[in-house]
């Protein structure tokens, strides 16, 4: 396959602009953060989106009813839930749960540790507001903090190793995309997110990078590191920031769109290409057969 030459970084910007005015809330089925845009009090959101984000893994419309189904059974509040949480109820009310490897004792686990920040700290803003640096570079340490205090407190080894799956750590060089896409959530102050977090710079936020993201950011030529990990988020997150400093994880959701709705991918490719926004800015273009 043929590379196309490099476009100008002002053309590229302008199709990322118009991708994010084409793929706005309207267009948010299937994703997690439409569970959590069902609360509407904070406390509920910030718990809510951290369960929907840590189980954010697999396709999109299995996490959305694994979890739905969870939040369901917290309902009608999953802080008031949590704040009251006790063992041996919720052993009992999510006995059965399965998420790809994840268990009934994982869920009961995580949400025991919910409970035991709740608890300390009254929420997980409240959490994250002791974790946060405005000094560091970008969150990454901040969010380090934050996943080393949530698999503290007398966890075993074994315990804290599955509290460090949930809530990853860039000190272990993945590129945190769970964890990085529950910033987003609370951070950033423009729809589709709720902007909950104002003590957080939305500039020091890091790219939620899976492999949609790692995919068609190598298309766009905003990366050519061949792994996704913590290095490829911020190189990612980097280069967006030369179109919006304040704000370079704004283009996430729309580029996430491409991938989740299957209008970006190999199997689709000759389909979708002549018709894509990016198709000007994209490195690997197919043009349909005559």
């Amino acid at each position: 396959m043929r590379l196309r030459k490099p476009v100008s970084q002002e053309v590229l910007h302008e199709r990322l602009d118009q991708l994010v005015e084409r793929f706005d809330i309207a267009t948010i089925a299937p994703d997690p953060l439409q569970l959590v845009l069902r609360y509407r009090d904070p406390l509920d959101q910030e718990v809510a989106g951290l369960i929907a984000a840590a189980f954010a893994y697999g396709r999109a419309d299995i996490i959305v009813a694994n979890i739905g189904t969870v939040l369901g059974a917290m309902s009608p509040s999953p802080h008031a839930y949590v704040a009251r949480f006790d063992r041996s109820d919720a052993e009992r009310r999510f006995a059965g749960f399965v998420h790809r490897f994840h268990k009934t004792a994982d869920l009961v686990l995580f949400l025991q540790r919910i409970a035991a920040v709740v608890r300390e700290h009254a929420s997980l803003g409240g959490l994250f507001r002791s974790c946060y640096d405005e000094r560091d570079r970008d969150i990454g340490p901040s969010l380090a903090r934050f996943a080393a205090a949530m698999a503290a407190d007398g966890l075993t080894k074994a315990e804290a190793k599955k509290i460090g799956y949930l809530v990853s750590s860039p000190e272990q060089g993945s590129a945190c995309k769970r964890m990085n896409l529950y910033l987003r959530w609370m951070v950033r102050r423009t729809s589709p997110d709720l902007g909950l977090w104002t003590f957080v710079d939305a500039s020091k936020l890091v790219i939620p990078v899976d492999t949609h993201i790692h995919r068609i950011a190598t298309f766009l030529g905003l990366t050519d590191r061949k792994s996704a990990d913590w290095k490829t988020a911020r190189a990612i997150t980097s280069r967006l920031a030369a179109f919006d400093a304040s704000d370079p994880v704004r283009y996430d959701f729309a580029l996430c769109r491409l991938g989740i709705l299957d209008l970006c991918s190999r199997k689709r490719q000759k389909e979708n290409c002549d018709v894509c926004l990016l198709r000007q800015v994209c490195k690997f273009p197919v043009t349909k057969s005559k």
